[in-house]
């Protein structure tokens, strides 16, 4: 079957199983696209008006429906309105740059930058790109000490009748086999090898999920990859391996060139940001926690003071675990955006409260 698709065909096939994944996405989460709730709106700018009940929930509503009639009407500017609610939605709100969301969203604006008659072939090979940046670079990110630590304790903790020796191993392993994966999908005669490695992967973290009971915001994402990765990969042949960058040039390629190499490879020299350099369970990127001085503690709101955990003698919020209970998603890790939860932890202080009474710690390093 999948070898009858036309091209046109497989880049529709995508576009559905993006907008999908992301619709799914948001019936879990329905939270993170309000802004009447316990967690803090953090915008992109300071000045940026947030919108509160009911409009909220009317451009939440825009951009579901809209992805709902996109499936079933591919109009190119549907697809434009669709990525310009997700631009707007993620600027008033970074905890929605999510890495499904954001890869749904580079999807969505790798088809629609082309105009209606342009040829399929350049629209599949720069969809691609994308897909060949995802393993390549979230493999490169995981080439890191902290990440061999993390990886291993965890490993153990959950594994640890599997001896430690091949845990070890395994553990050196992933960072060059994920990048590995995204080099294999280059070449026609590995590129059915890359798509089994792939598929494999995600299916086998699907499984962990499952098994570890948490997690499971990510498991659309990981059978939109999978189903994407079959319908591009498993049947195509290329005159070279660089034909996805040299072949079929164009604007549109170019542009989505620059979001899925350089602006990731500036992320190694701090300028982008981690998620959407695809920096995916690296281990990079940094878990906060707020330390609340007991002159601070009574004035939160009775809905915060539930995330209250004890520190040996302080009092802390996790923000992970407080973004992770009400958005359904983990806070959006750069420290601008923990810099400003602890801004809004800072706006309950009153008279009685000492001169510095929070301090935001970044406990996994």
């Amino acid at each position: 079957m999948i070898q009858n698709l036309t091209t046109e065909q497989k880049v529709n096939a995508v576009r559905i199983f993006a907008v999908l994944s992301t619709v799914s996405m948001m019936l879990y989460a329905p939270d993170l696209w309000i802004t009447d709730k316990v967690f803090p709106v953090i915008p992109l700018f300071d000045w940026m008006p947030i919108p509160t009940s009911p409009f909220d929930t009317i451009f939440a509503g825009l951009f579901f429906v809209s992805q709902v009639v996109y499936v079933f009407k591919p109009k190119r500017w549907l697809g434009w309105l669709v990525l310009s609610l997700y631009v707007f939605l993620s600027l008033v709100d970074q905890n929605r740059l999510q890495p499904y969301f954001y890869q749904s969203a580079l999807t969505i604006f790798a088809i629609v930058l082309f105009p209606k008659n342009a040829d399929s072939k350049r629209i599949l090979h720069t969809v691609i790109l994308i897909f060949l940046a995802t393993y390549f670079w979230s493999g490169v990110q995981k080439l890191n000490g902290i990440f061999y630590e993390e990886w291993m304790g965890a490993l153990l903790k959950h594994f640890s009748f599997i001896p430690e020796v091949l845990l070890q191993t395994f553990t050196y392993m992933v960072p060059w086999l994920e990048a590995l994966l995204g080099i294999l999908l280059l070449f026609n005669k590995t590129r059915k090898l890359g798509v089994i490695g792939v598929v494999s992967m995600h299916s086998i973290i699907i499984v962990m999920l499952l098994y570890l009971g948490y997690g499971f915001n990510v498991i659309p994402w990981n059978v939109q990859n999978i189903l994407s990765v079959i319908v591009l990969f498993w049947f195509l042949k290329t005159e070279t391996s660089l034909d996805f960058f040299t072949n079929l040039v164009s604007p549109q390629k170019a542009v989505i060139f620059v979001f899925t190499f350089l602006l990731p490879f500036s992320n190694l020299f701090g300028y982008w940001d981690h998620l959407l350099s695809f920096s995916f369970f690296t281990s990079k990127l940094n878990y906060y926690y707020i330390q609340i001085d007991d002159s601070l503690k009574d004035n939160l709101p009775k809905a915060v003071q539930k995330y209250y955990r004890s520190n040996e003698t302080m009092t802390v919020i996790y923000l992970n675990e407080w973004a992770g209970d009400i958005n359904k998603v983990l806070l959006y890790p750069q420290p601008r955006v923990a810099k400003k939860v602890e801004q809004y932890v800072l706006s309950f202080a009153d008279e009685s409260t000492i001169k510095n009474p929070t301090k935001l710690v970044v406990y996994n390093k």
